[in-house]
């Protein structure tokens, strides 16, 4: 990206760390997803207040550059071009997505008018810590590995995860004395090929969802003690599990 971007950017997005996304593939895949989704993007410039809609035509990985519509006004089109820096947003699912684009270039796809821009370095995934959360695949199902204040560990299902905390459900019966505010420390959350992350745990809920003969249990819980230099790693496993959940629908 062109480092010579204006500070009204950089200003922007300033108290966004936490929904920062800077893995490559990673922002190459939310792309490819709103590409394939056909999701409108505005686009604002940085240097005059002109605004186009948008969608993204193609994306290349591995060359580094992605490829969207031109604007039906050629002045708009001018000044998107004479950017050193351009402001992208979308709305998907209720989730905001906002990036700053390089400098582009004309370019033709299939025929008509279009911009080809370097891939962000950066992307913000705007998603609510309290309401937004994604389930892991089904299938081959993601655990938790927690400590009980007893010492004795037991295994848990992820069943859904969000920035601020986690939901696990368990047949376990050591869970049904826990009290509300028990800490599982050191619990390690285990994403299969994504990684692994150790994190402590408090449960916020707990509460069987089936009959007592047969009981599973869910658990809510909230990250606790949870560095903010740690976010990045945790939005980027929640920004994987979206991205293969939408895969698979």
């Amino acid at each position: 990206m062109d480092t010579t971007i204006s500070h009204p950017l950089i200003d922007v997005f300033a108290p966004l760390e936490d929904y920062r996304i800077a893995h490559p593939k990673a922002i190459g895949n939310v792309l490819q997803q709103l590409m394939s989704r056909k999701e409108f993007l505005t686009v604002t410039c940085s240097h005059r207040p002109h605004r186009i809609v948008t969608r993204i035509l193609d994306v290349d990985q591995e060359a580094g550059f992605f490829i969207y519509d031109g604007s039906a006004e050629p002045i708009y089109n001018r000044s998107l071009l004479e950017s050193n820096a351009n402001y992208f947003s979308a709305t998907q699912d209720g989730v905001r997505i906002q990036f700053v684009g390089g400098q582009p270039t004309q370019h033709r796809f299939e025929g008509s008018l279009a911009f080809r821009s370097p891939l962000p370095e950066s992307l913000y995934r705007m998603q609510r810590r309290d309401f937004f959360r994604v389930a892991p695949p089904l299938q081959d199902p993601y655990r938790c590995i927690a400590p009980l204040p007893d010492r004795r560990q037991i295994t848990l299902e992820l069943f859904d995860l969000s920035l601020g905390g986690v939901g696990l459900r368990s047949r376990d019966a050591a869970l049904e004395v826990l009290p509300i505010g028990t800490l599982l420390t050191q619990s390690v959350l285990d994403f299969s090929k994504i990684g692994m992350m150790q994190i402590d745990l408090k449960i916020t809920y707990l509460k069987n969802i089936r009959n007592p003969g047969s009981p599973l249990y869910h658990v809510g819980c909230r990250f606790e003690n949870f560095p903010k230099s740690r976010a990045t790693e945790l939005q980027r496993m929640i920004t994987s599990l979206e991205l293969a959940s939408r895969a698979r629908n």
